[in-house]
């Protein structure tokens, strides 16, 4: 392989790093990839039953029971009454998502359509439907009555597709009735952010490079600085990190972070500024690190997840649903969330070249992220003492297992929480149990 040949394939191999991050975030948004993967599975078996039929079945004679063998023009009434049973069944199927999907944006939040429409079990469901009807309607496509021999195997195998996708369309209501429930929804909500956490922090201790260092200086010889700009309007989805630091590394770049993920940026808006010694003109990939898109991502941003609770408390507090415990359940799910935050999070994450900083992060600031999830359902519930008690429970086990930075903050957060709050209309029964859990509150 010659030096270009080499150079052409390593920057190949660079680029698509990014490039493959991007399509999996795309397919990971987009429903149509496992019905689409079942699709293609039903057109091979399809292919493969009809190859059977027209000249092969004397090869699997000895393997298949003459009993399930058909003539063609019964074979061809089974897979017609077959094909028009899958379709209803699809579409009773579709009817069933856009229900829940209508449920889950009048009562929950619009910004938890997602977690259903892209949720495994739903999709493959939805895959072997069509997948079934697939393989129906196009082998009675091939079968006429005038076939070669007075047996096919056609007919048979599209009844077992049938009893299989039966055992689905139960599994299918089953799994309905469970994810409708608000309290199940609230729990995969919660372990999808557990995970993302968990990735992020294994990511960072395993790797070497990356320094949780706060008020990083920029070497002096680093005079000249370009502003990098938005290259389209929307949220940002994706800081691919490792590629502005091999980037970085190569040009002799430092590359300094100014907006956060999941932050709305338009054409205007400076996402980073880069330092270099001399003004030479930036590389033309460093922008494929930023990803801007129409919704926020949830894998990289847990804001979002903690806007999802939120919206969810919100809606249950509000006059025409007016259901507490929801908004109780999610509250404290909110303080898990926030848990795991204070063990995983770090405000200050530098991407080093041995002691010289390349790529220097911007990490929301843990007050911030305090203040974001309490402040709205702070202001929207009233005089609800069981929404008071579950915020002032949830502050007291955040603080408890957190450090005196923590401590600090979630006193904060209780000041603002009693300056929204009428404590003069407390009942007497309710201000004994305020006084006890302000007494342990302040005992942090």
């Amino acid at each position: 392989m010659s030096k270009m040949q080499t150079l052409l394939f390593n920057l190949i191999i660079k680029s698509s790093g990014c490039m493959i991050k991007k399509f999996f975030l795309r397919l990971k948004e987009s429903v149509w990839v496992i019905p689409a993967i079942y699709c293609l599975i039903a057109l091979i078996l399809t292919i493969v039953i009809i190859w059977i039929d027209y000249g092969r079945l004397d090869v699997v004679a000895k393997l298949v029971p003459d009993i399930l063998y058909t003539n063609a023009e019964l074979g061809r009434d089974i897979l017609g009454v077959i094909a028009g049973a899958l379709l209803t069944m699809t579409t009773i199927t579709f009817s069933t998502i856009m229900i829940v999907l209508t449920t889950y944006s009048s009562q929950f939040s619009p910004r938890t359509l997602q977690n259903f429409l892209t949720d495994k079990r739903t999709l493959t469901v939805l895959g072997v439907f069509m997948g079934g009807f697939l393989y129906s309607i196009i082998s009675l496509l091939f079968i006429h009555v005038e076939h070669p021999t007075d047996e096919i195997l056609s007919a048979t195998f599209s009844v077992a597709l049938s009893l299989i996708c039966l055992g689905f369309f139960a599994f299918f209501i089953q799994h309905v009735a469970t994810f409708i429930q608000v309290s199940n929804l609230i729990i995969s909500i919660t372990e999808e952010a557990k995970e993302n956490l968990e990735k992020f922090h294994e990511k960072v201790e395993k790797t070497s490079y990356i320094k949780d260092h706060k008020d990083v200086d920029i070497p002096s010889e680093y005079q000249h600085v370009t502003d990098l700009k938005s290259p389209g309007y929307g949220y940002l989805q994706i800081i691919d990190y490792q590629n502005l630091y091999e980037l970085s590394t190569k040009h002799d770049l430092v590359v300094l972070i100014t907006e956060e993920i999941g932050t709305f940026v338009v054409e205007t808006t400076v996402i980073a500024s880069v330092y270099q010694k001399a003004d030479k003109t930036l590389p033309n990939d460093i922008l494929d690190a930023f990803t801007i898109g129409s919704e926020r991502n949830i894998s990289e941003d847990v804001q979002y997840t903690i806007q999802k609770l939120e919206e969810i408390a919100l809606r249950a507090m509000s006059s025409g649903i007016n259901d507490p415990h929801t908004a109780v359940d999610c509250i404290q799910h909110l303080g898990k969330v926030l848990m795991l935050i204070t063990k995983y999070h770090k405000e200050d994450l530098v991407y080093q070249e041995e002691n010289l900083p390349r790529v220097i992060t911007k990490q929301r600031q843990l007050k911030d992220i305090f203040y974001q999830s309490f402040y709205q359902v702070i202001h929207c519930m009233d005089d609800d003492v069981s929404v008071l008690f579950v915020i002032m429970d949830t502050l007291y086990l955040i603080g408890k297992e957190g450090d005196e930075r923590i401590k600090i903050l979630i006193k904060e957060l209780y000041d603002y929480l009693k300056a929204n709050f009428a404590f003069s209309q407390l009942k007497p029964l309710d201000r004994y149990y305020f006084e006890e859990k302000e007494k342990k509150l302040l005992q942090l």
